[in-house]
């Protein structure tokens, strides 16, 4: 982690931009990423980004949560929890939305209650997710309320609305 640290976030911040983009990125059906079966419904985004199908091999989400993890400081997740947000928020592809929500429930699994601190600025997007069309979505987001109020010890529910 300190290797991260070490120069005022400079490292941490030049892994994230590029990190950041591929959350919204457009992958290519045919882009070959490992392992490939012809016979698997899993796209090249969900693959790369989201590391379905690939867990051995690594994805953005767990890359960014490494990312997290070794930053551990509040002001450098700042700008990984905003452009996590703006992911949660995309209102043109539910893929996006997935990623966003799939990083920020790993994140909150990983760093816990250190993370806790930029809960509050993730509320209203969780509230709007809890109400996404998409049930894998919905499932994801209410998990992360969950975790956020086991770790916090009280009831999010208010702070929903």
């Amino acid at each position: 982690g300190n290797w991260i640290r070490s120069d005022d976030g400079e490292r941490y911040r030049a892994i994230l931009r590029p990190l950041g983009k591929l959350l919204a990125a457009n992958i290519a059906q045919d882009c070959f990423i490992l392992p490939l079966n012809p016979e698997d419904s899993v796209s090249a985004y969900e693959r790369l980004v989201q590391g379905v199908g690939t867990e051995d091999y690594g994805s953005v989400v767990s890359c960014l949560t490494s990312l997290a993890a070794a930053a551990g400081n509040e002001q450098l997740w700042k700008p990984l929890n905003h452009m996590l947000l703006e992911a949660c928020g995309n209102d043109r592809r539910s893929d996006v939305r997935k990623s966003g929500v799939k990083c920020l429930l790993s994140i909150i699994h990983t760093l816990g209650e250190e993370y806790m601190v930029l809960l509050p600025e993730c509320l209203p997007v969780l509230s709007e997710l809890l109400e996404d069309d998409d049930e894998e979505i919905v499932a994801l987001a209410k998990e992360c309320v969950q975790q956020g109020e086991e770790l916090l010890g009280e009831s999010l529910e208010d702070s929903l609305r």
